[in-house]
């Protein structure tokens, strides 16, 4: 009953804010209004999970992040958990998000809102490219931080897709430090699933940041390193037996989410 309980208040609570959000957008409220409000859906959702579902969030590394600068993160993945806790951490960073989701007056309002990287899928790569690189630009300099999926998916524990270069494309043209960030969140709630674990914990680990300066192969080459070897070490620490055997069996076999 607990994840029937934990899902029925999670999307309620979701609608809620997200109705709030919308109606100050309306009203012309200035981002920096609205961003109090995604920290406390964030932390609201997370006591949610420690209360109903009696599992365990944990967040490492939190000092690795530069202390002065832009802040780049480069994150796996796998569960709208992660979405929830970064939230919780950074309400007022920058991601990227479907420019087509506009057409949509609900989502497209909040997304102008918040101030999100909007990218056109029909612009063709190097269009997308333009684009993120020039949103995560604006971000940095209004002082926020960014945040990119290089997989662009939720991905199942132990999978991983081709790691997209719109991280070594920004990495390159802010010229700055990258924080790859590993996790095993999915442990407590696997992708786009209904259903949730109790009694188990998921972290999340902000790793050593890749100095500047890297050439874009060798860039993406050491982010995929990093993030793929301690997400499987995370998953190993708190996995069921038999989640965890799926996870190493498509992680050695360097599988994707349908391998």
């Amino acid at each position: 009953m607990r994840p029937v309980v934990f899902n029925l208040f999670f999307y309620g609570y979701t609608f809620w804010i997200a109705l709030r959000i919308w109606t100050l957008a309306g009203l012309g409220r200035p981002k920096e209004r609205l961003w109090p409000l995604i920290r406390h859906w964030g932390e609201t959702v997370l006591r949610a999970v420690d209360v109903i579902l009696r599992s365990r969030v944990e967040v490492r590394g939190l000092d690795r992040l530069p202390g002065e600068g832009p802040v780049f993160m480069v994150s796996k993945h796998q569960s709208e958990l992660d979405i929830v806790l970064l939230a919780a951490l950074f309400p007022n960073a920058g991601a990227v998000a479907m420019q087509e989701l506009e057409r949509y007056p609900f989502f497209g309002r909040i997304l102008h809102a918040l101030d999100l990287v909007l990218v056109a899928v029909d612009q063709g790569p190097q269009g997308r490219t333009e684009q993120t690189v020039e949103g995560a630009r604006r971000i940095i300099t209004q002082g926020r931080p960014m945040v990119i999926y290089p997989e662009g998916t939720l991905m199942e524990l132990g999978a991983k897709e081709r790691y997209r270069r719109g991280a070594a494309h920004i990495y390159r043209a802010l010229d700055c430090h990258a924080v790859p960030v590993a996790l095993s969140l999915g442990v407590i709630w696997p992708r786009r699933d209904w259903r949730k674990r109790t009694g188990v914990q998921g972290v999340i680990e902000f790793l050593e940041p890749v100095p500047p300066g890297l050439d874009p192969e060798t860039f993406m080459a050491e982010i995929e390193r990093r993030i793929e070897i301690r997400t499987i070490e995370l998953i190993r620490e708190s996995a069921p037996p038999e989640v965890l055997a799926r996870a190493e069996d498509r992680f050695a076999r360097g599988a994707n989410n349908h391998g």
